[in-house]
């Protein structure tokens, strides 16, 4: 039987033209409507499902290891790595609606090149051009608080201007990220692009300034300090300094079960 869901929900769900991914993501929110434990990485806060990605591992450069990043960086930004399919729609890039998509995409290594064009990597302040060539890709669910999903959906209608995405359908649906918690990645959206922490250089000022230093995975291990970087990128010097388009968000990374 189909869940109660409210009209807006039908509605974002009918604008989506894939009927199959439509029937992937229905299947996939009613198998995890409940609510699932993410204690080790915050006591009292629930989670929404924005999308998957089916994204390489970053390898970063020698020269800036030194800046407490381990030697794979898991990352769901374009300007650290990328992405399965390497020819998908620049529209939806790189979200997939279901976890099936993804993992279908990660499995599919045509047009993986040896080496990257380093021009497509350049990102704003990162502080060199990120080799990903010969890392592993695996399927990851991008996920917000709760209490983000009205922010995050709201920057997504602004630059959509409604049209269908896989952000704004899942974030409709309300469903629960299942599998293993990462950590959180603080990303910047800014016209449909979401930058990461690492590529602005904000994991150095969170280190300096908040005590604040990525985990085994190049992630940050809790809700409440990634909240704190976030706070830093939006409202920090470079806030004040020419990046004020850039908004600024926690997301929870989780890594699903294999099944």
């Amino acid at each position: 039987m189909q869940p109660p869901w409210p009209d807006q929900v039908r509605v974002a769900i009918g604008e989506v033209t894939d009927a199959n991914a439509i029937d992937s993501a229905v299947a996939g929110a009613d198998a995890v409507i409940a609510v699932v434990d993410h204690v080790g990485v915050s006591d009292d806060e629930t989670y929404v499902l924005a999308a998957y990605a089916a994204a390489h591992r970053w390898l970063p450069p020698a020269d800036i290891r030194g800046q407490s990043l381990p030697a794979e960086v898991v990352s769901v930004s374009e300007c650290l790595t990328y992405f399965h399919p390497h020819d998908q729609d620049t529209w939806l890039a790189p979200w997939h609606l279901s976890l099936e998509h993804a993992r279908h995409a990660a499995d599919d290594t045509t047009g993986c090149a040896v080496e990257t064009p380093v021009e497509r990597l350049w990102k704003r302040r990162a502080p060199t051009a990120p080799p990903w060539a010969g890392s592993s890709v695996h399927a990851l669910a991008m996920s917000v608080p709760t209490a983000g999903v009205d922010e995050l959906a709201a920057l997504m209608r602004r630059w959509t201007s409604d049209e269908p995405h896989p952000i704004l359908t899942n974030l409709a649906l309300g469903a629960s990220p299942a599998g293993t918690d990462l950590g959180f990645e603080v990303l910047g959206f800014e016209d449909g692009q979401f930058h990461s922490w690492i590529c602005y250089g904000f994991h150095r000022d969170a280190a300096r300034e908040l005590g604040v230093r990525p985990n085994e995975r190049g992630l940050i291990t809790t809700l409440a300090d990634a909240r704190r970087v976030a706070e830093l990128a939006n409202y920090g010097d470079d806030a004040e300094d020419g990046f004020p388009e850039v908004t600024w968000f926690p997301a929870l990374i989780t890594e699903p079960d294999c099944t």
